[in-house]
């Protein structure tokens, strides 16, 4: 299993232990009534110090009966927070080439594997683990207090339950794998049919979407069946092969005992009702097949996932080059996987403090140079690096630690004015946020929103006007504080009363800060130290 995906959340060890403390104090509970049975039976009064060891045993198996729903479930939305940040994290490392055509799937991962992961690993491994070792440790204590041969005949039939189960996972694996497939492909379609749904009415195909949808759907629902139904024999095997052949065996060896004198009738009566902690295991691994099998299944697609992030940052750290350049481009052949290049054999070299716009028409490669800037690409030759890093050879991650981009549209989320701006830095105070907000040109502004930085800034930034959405976001570039700054025609989205201020904003935002803008021309954002014209010549 991948270290990533182990290390989100919190270890099963405690629910494994809590559940063997409840195992010991239902077993001692058992026992000590037994006992108290002989007394009654015998005539004697029973003492305070059975009582009291009653009372204890039961107050222990309570707490821990009550502790552990609590247990799980606190441990599993912190394991599907921690996995459901691992995938995201993955996802930005891969970067645009590495998340194409995998909207579905990333979604699936997101949503529906963390979730199953997240169980599997808080709320079932642990609880698995401790019904494991209770029986092993019901009948060590039936042994030390009431009878070895009893609970060494018992422990034999310990063997039935793993090797049931694991038969059965055999046979039933397919049947994972293709409720696993058929879900990829629901959620996958789905997902398409709603992106491409103004595509699909005007074409007249949405009755032909809807109706494979139906048929994905129908393919999924037989899936499911055939799990449950498997998960159904599964609990039906063990139980018959197991549960019921513990107790009877049990049931007979007491009897059996009772008759030559071994053990006592409250003695005998407790060995029957500790073969119901022994047969724990069955109710475990009745769910095993669902829960279990399909929560390391998601687990495995968790970390292939990681794994994938991982190769697609070719090394773990950073690979300084020579040079004082911010931005250096030697000979780079560059394009859009399954595509032709768009830039062949092209180079550039930025300087640190430089302003450069990046001009031309479209279709001649500037989303493209922002990609690989951005480490969203990679050169098929050639070599690139920013701020010192080789783009090829470094972290995704770090290379973009090193810039701060502004887009045409900028990206808000729903949420208040200082959560936007703390994605940049969630260590910065008000303070900070303030005077990021008047570099932007926009704190008198929010000071005058009801909450001020609290102020919610709708879904996409919907409450606030075009202008003010792309100064707070220069603003939350300002906090990021990184030496190269790209802008990505920041302006062309806003009407020309908005486009001054903005304008004015990038002008102080960008001082002493290495500047890359792409442009259709020239003058579209700030004055320019040198234009680079893409399908022309360098000016």
């Amino acid at each position: 299993m991948d270290d990533e995906v182990r290390a989100a959340g919190p270890s099963w060890l405690p629910g494994a232990a809590l559940a063997l403390v409840e195992a010991t104090a239902v077993a001692l509970l058992i026992i000590q009534a037994g006992w108290a049975l002989d007394d009654v039976a015998s005539g004697r009064l029973i003492g305070g110090p059975r009582i009291a060891g009653l009372v204890a045993a039961s107050i222990i198996a309570t707490l821990c009966a009550g502790a552990a729903p609590w247990l799980a479930q606190s441990s599993a939305a912190r394991t599907e927070k921690g996995l459901r940040r691992l995938v995201v994290a993955a996802a930005f490392r891969l970067g645009v080439t590495g998340t194409r055509g995998r909207a579905g799937e990333l979604l699936s991962l997101a949503g529906h594997a963390v979730e199953k992961a997240a169980h599997y690993r808080a709320a079932f491994i642990g609880p698995m683990v401790g019904a494991l070792a209770s029986p092993l440790l019901v009948l060590l204590i039936m042994g030390i207090t009431i009878d070895w041969p009893t609970a060494g005949w018992l422990t034999l039939l310990l063997l039935i339950v793993p090797l049931a189960v694991g038969g059965f996972r055999r046979v039933m694996r397919p049947i994972g794998a293709s409720y696993r497939r058929t879900q990829g492909q629901l959620t996958a379609g789905f997902l398409e049919s709603i992106q491409a749904l103004g595509t699909l009415v005007y074409a007249r195909a949405a009755d032909r979407a809807a109706a494979d949808l139906a048929r994905r759907g129908e393919r999924h629902r037989r899936s499911v069946m055939r799990l449950l139904a498997g998960n159904q024999l599964l609990i039906l095997v063990v139980d018959a092969a197991f549960s019921l052949a513990v107790t009877a065996a049990s049931a007979g060896l007491a009897l059996t005992r009772l008759r030559g004198g071994a053990i006592t009738l409250g003695e005998a009566v407790a060995v029957v009702l500790l073969a119901v902690l022994v047969t724990g295991p069955a109710d475990v691994f009745g769910s095993f097949f669902y829960i279990g099998i399909g929560g390391r299944a998601a687990q495995s697609q968790l970390s292939a996932h990681a794994a994938r992030a991982r190769a697609a940052s070719h090394v773990i750290g950073e690979r300084e080059v020579g040079g004082s350049a911010a931005v250096e481009l030697d000979g780079v052949t560059l394009g859009w996987p399954g595509a032709a290049p768009v830039l062949t054999d092209f180079s550039l070299r930025i300087e640190e403090g430089e302003r450069v716009a990046i001009v031309g028409p479209s279709g001649v490669g500037k989303s493209t140079l922002s990609a690989l800037l951005q480490a969203h690409l990679t050169p098929a030759a050639g070599a690139a690096s920013v701020a010192g890093l080789d783009i090829a050879a470094s972290d995704p991650d770090l290379v973009r630690a090193r810039l701060a981009v502004l887009e045409q549209r900028a990206h808000l989320f729903l949420g208040s004015i200082a959560e936007n701006l703390r994605l940049a830095d969630p260590e910065a105070d008000d303070a900070r946020l303030w005077e990021a907000l008047a570099l932007a040109g926009m704190d008198d502004e929010v000071r005058r929103m009801p909450g001020g930085l609290d102020a919610q800034v709708g879904e996409h930034g919907s409450r606030l006007s075009g202008g003010q959405a792309q100064r707070l976001a220069i603003a939350r570039a300002a906090l990021r504080d990184a030496p190269v700054l790209i802008l990505d025609e920041p302006t062309s989205q806003v009407d020309l009363g908005a486009e001054a201020e903005i304008l004015a904003a990038l002008d102080r935002l960008a001082a002493g800060r290495t500047v890359v803008m792409i442009a259709h021309r020239p003058g579209a954002i700030l004055a320019a130290d040198r234009v680079v014209e893409l399908g022309g010549v360098p000016a």
